[in-house]
């Protein structure tokens, strides 16, 4: 793509803002016999703005056009959440995977790397953040991990994607740096060699952390390390989780004394291969659960008549299709402190 000069850069922003702000005030635009110009524009009014665009649009483009829209881009509130869920101009690619999205984007746009873009952002936010949600295909490497611990520190509530093939040191300093984590969301469907050294590393660091979210496989081993690294959980979130034997869930039940809410919903149980929700053994061993803890919420949904879990059975015959239906439902949760 032809790359815009500075002059051509600011007026195509200039539009695209009042169009913006129009939709937001709900009020038309017209110019003042004084001509005022944009980048006098009130500061308050640039941030509310701001607000309404992602993390390339302010600080590869807004950010650009003038000094005074420059300054608003620092406002500490448009920075407690970097959100990297929703961007189409970046390369989350795997390196030995294709992803025909970003090709289709290179001949239109130009497509940025995920680690430029973390650089970018935390030129304005600093320290800020405390809300980092990766998308779900990007692909981290130790260096961008690392980065991003030790120019975002105060990061509260973390999204980590399922391409996170990092080093156990890598995740060791990482949260060693999130002491205040609270809310941790990760995909173990495609980390299986390295999962454990993510769950372990925040479990040894962040204290702190009481709700976590996973979406994968649930078997013996990983219901083992839940209890061992995360004593202190009171929200566990297990939805569209594949679970071996649901006789694993009661270890989580009756070892996390904290646990007030466990959200089964769309879950898939396993036993002896075959399925078996709606049966009446399901039934049994969910009553089981509740007499051992009775104060805990266990979320279901009901599976014949669920809407998601038809669209899950649906797709999962096609790899694409379920790997969108994942990508659209991995950001919604029953349990609020999950979504993002």
């Amino acid at each position: 793509m032809k790359r815009l000069d500075g002059p051509r850069r600011a007026h195509r922003w200039k539009l695209s803002m009042k169009s913006l702000l129009c939709s937001i005030c709900n009020v038309t635009v017209v110019r003042s016999r004084k001509n005022l110009k944009w980048e006098n524009m009130d500061r308050d009014i640039l941030v509310k703005i701001f607000e309404k665009l992602n993390v390339i649009d302010v600080t590869m483009g807004a950010s650009r056009v003038c000094i005074s829209w420059f300054l608003a881009s620092h406002e500490k509130s448009l920075w407690k959440t970097i959100n990297l869920t929703n961007l189409q101009r970046v390369d989350f690619s795997h390196p030995r995977l294709p992803n025909s999205r970003v090709e289709d984007e290179k001949v239109n746009e130009h497509v940025y790397r995920c680690n430029t873009v973390l650089f970018e952002s935390t030129k304005f936010s600093s320290t800020v953040p405390i809300n980092l949600f990766f998308n779900n295909d990007t692909y981290l490497t130790d260096e961008d991990l690392i980065d991003a611990a030790q120019r975002m520190p105060n990061i509260r509530k973390l999204v980590l994607p399922r391409w996170c093939h990092l080093s156990e040191n890598s995740y060791q300093f990482a949260f060693r740096q999130w002491k205040n984590l609270q809310t941790l969301i990760i995909d173990q469907r495609h980390t299986s060699l390295t999962w454990r050294h993510k769950i372990q590393a925040s479990g040894e660091n962040c204290i702190n952390l009481t709700n976590f979210k996973t979406l994968g496989c649930l078997n013996e081993v990983v219901v083992e390390e839940i209890v061992r690294c995360f004593p202190n959980l009171k929200k566990l979130s297990l939805r569209f989780c594949d679970i071996i034997d649901i006789g694993r869930v009661l270890p989580l039940i009756t070892s996390l004394k904290n646990l007030t809410t466990l959200n089964l919903s769309h879950c898939r149980f396993l036993q002896r291969g075959a399925c078996i929700i709606g049966s009446r053994e399901l039934d049994n061993i969910l009553c089981e659960i509740a007499r051992y803890k009775c104060e805990t919420l266990i979320m279901l949904c009901s599976y014949v008549d669920c809407k998601s879990c038809k669209d899950a059975r649906k797709d999962s015959y096609v790899i694409v299709r379920l790997h969108a239906f994942f990508e659209k439902n991995w950001r919604n949760d029953e349990i609020e402190e999950f979504e993002f």
